[in-house]
């Protein structure tokens, strides 16, 4: 931060007008000059309010070429160039914003925020600390500061800032929003969901909250409430790319790529370069079978020096992962052409095939891929995703009666559960806890299985077991919802 502070205020303006683009004559009544950058101001904060960055910025730098010295202007534009992810700009005009106003504390925690998505987290931990001087415990900084620790990994540390943040503004929705989301990459989804709605409770029109929302509702495998959810951010924010692509990543978890690509490529016609955007691109093209195409959706995203740090990373990573699975496919592609596959060879295109979601092609590949009891087993999954159940479930069976494992036991439970054969179900689930009392899974489908007999007290016995168990996680929090329906005094006693 201190690189920027102190600079000279009129050199600062020129660069941002040379940087920004719109220019206005400055000949003319004052009287007009002035309330043009009063209303181009306007137009500007609504913009920035409804996500419409670009909108924003255009109209803040029209109205900083006329009011010199307007704090507001600064400050607002600052942020809209932060939102169109243009960090190293946003530093240029909040360090004109600081020089009018010094002690601004929400100025300071965007130049720290600035700082984070560039990955420089000394600089932001600098303009945090700066700011909590200002006012301790000031609820935007102290987030700034635990975001800091998420990144350096320090979990802990992250969720005792982030609870300091919400003790000292209970009504931070950030706050909650972060916080919701570290507990959803930990896994722990009752804790997630229970901080995400609370973070769309204290501010109803808050989209970033709505965005984390319905992927934690997706996670847990409710459906149409993360739809809900996602269509309400974009409702809020139309034009803000994270939301729309975000509902493209929701299209294909529920197996939709037309839709997906539809709304990855609405997406990418408001920011070229999205990176959510463009790896649902690099997604569906791998799963195509196209990586040439994929690689590049993701040079897009890499290549744009708008991208944050650790996104960088994470993009670089996907595309070593594609580029990975290409030269195997040649490779193998390459043997298939001149005969000379091996029934290990179909084996392994089989698992590039699922790695891919395309099931038919699996099953095909796999069933060349020999005889033996792990092949079989990895056919009898690949013909289950391939819809396949009926077969399926007879392998799994002859799997299970040879080997008496417990966990080939459950997916025979599952795959007669999908056929709608719930006593052969329930049967095969009982025989999986013979074999191994602590399997949870087993305990789990037997629950929803005697659940849709209409067995109520035994299926809220066994989930109960189920929770005795497992008090975290994705599963025990769909666990708990059901109880709440089906036995609400018997889900208050569970851990």
């Amino acid at each position: 931060m201190g690189r920027l502070r102190g600079s000279n205020l009129v050199i600062v303006v020129l660069v941002l007008a040379l940087l920004s683009g719109p220019h206005v004559s400055m000949a003319g009544d004052a009287g007009e000059l002035r309330t043009e950058a009063f209303e181009r101001l306007n137009r500007g904060v609504n913009a920035y309010k409804k996500g419409r960055f670009d909108e924003a910025i255009e109209h803040l730098t029209v109205a900083s070429n006329i009011a010199l010295n307007n704090f507001r202007i600064y400050y607002y534009l600052g942020l809209a160039l932060n939102g169109g992810r243009r960090y190293d700009d946003a530093l240029k005009v909040l360090a004109v914003a600081l020089d009018l106003e010094p002690d601004h504390l929400e100025a300071n925690v965007a130049v720290g925020n600035s700082w984070l998505k560039l990955g420089d987290l000394s600089e932001a931990q600098a303009a945090y600390t700066l700011a909590l001087k200002l006012r301790p415990e000031h609820a935007s900084a102290l987030d700034g500061l635990a975001r800091i620790a998420e990144a350096q990994s320090k979990d802990r540390e992250a969720t005792l800032t982030y609870r300091r943040a919400l003790a000292s503004n209970p009504g931070y929705a950030p706050a909650y929003t972060h916080l919701g989301s570290l507990h959803l990459r930990l896994e722990q989804y009752e804790e997630a969901v229970e901080l995400l709605e609370e973070a769309v409770s204290v501010r109803p029109d808050f989209a970033d909250g709505m965005n984390r929302l319905a992927q934690a509702y997706n996670r847990l495998g409710l459906r149409n409430q993360a739809i809900a959810t996602i269509q309400r951010a974009i409702e809020l924010e139309p034009f803000n790319p994270a939301h729309i692509a975000t509902f493209g990543w929701l299209q294909l978890d529920q197996n939709y790529p037309d839709s997906a690509v539809r709304l990855f490529t609405q997406a990418v016609e408001i920011d070229h370069a999205h990176p959510s955007a463009q790896r649902g691109h690099a997604e569906i093209a791998r799963r195509d079978g196209q990586y040439d195409v994929a690689l590049e959706h993701l040079k897009i995203a890499i290549d744009d020096p708008r991208l944050g740090a650790l996104t960088r990373l994470d993009l670089e990573t996907f595309a070593g992962e594609i580029q990975e699975e290409q030269v195997a496919h040649q490779a193998l592609q390459a043997r298939f052409e001149d005969g000379t596959a091996t029934e290990s060879d179909h084996g392994e295109m089989a698992a590039i095939m699922a790695r891919r979601a395309r099931w038919p092609q699996a099953v095909t590949l796999q069933r060349q891929a020999g005889d033996s009891a792990s092949s079989q087993e990895r056919l009898a999954y690949m013909l289950f995703e391939a819809q396949e159940y009926l077969e399926s479930r007879k392998l799994y069976t002859q799997l299970a009666a040879e080997s008496d494992r417990a966990d080939l036991f459950v997916n025979e439970g599952v795959c007669a559960a999908v056929v709608g054969d719930d006593p052969g179900a329930v049967t095969a689930f009982r025989n999986a806890l013979q074999r191994n009392p602590d399997l949870s899974a087993a305990q789990l489908y037997l629950a929803n299985a005697l659940l849709r007999l209409g067995k109520i007290d035994s299926a809220s016995v066994a989930y109960d077991a189920f929770l005795a168990d497992n008090r975290t996680g994705e599963s025990a929090e769909r666990v708990r919802r059901i109880l709440k329906q089906i036995a609400p005094s018997a889900e208050g006693e569970t851990p």
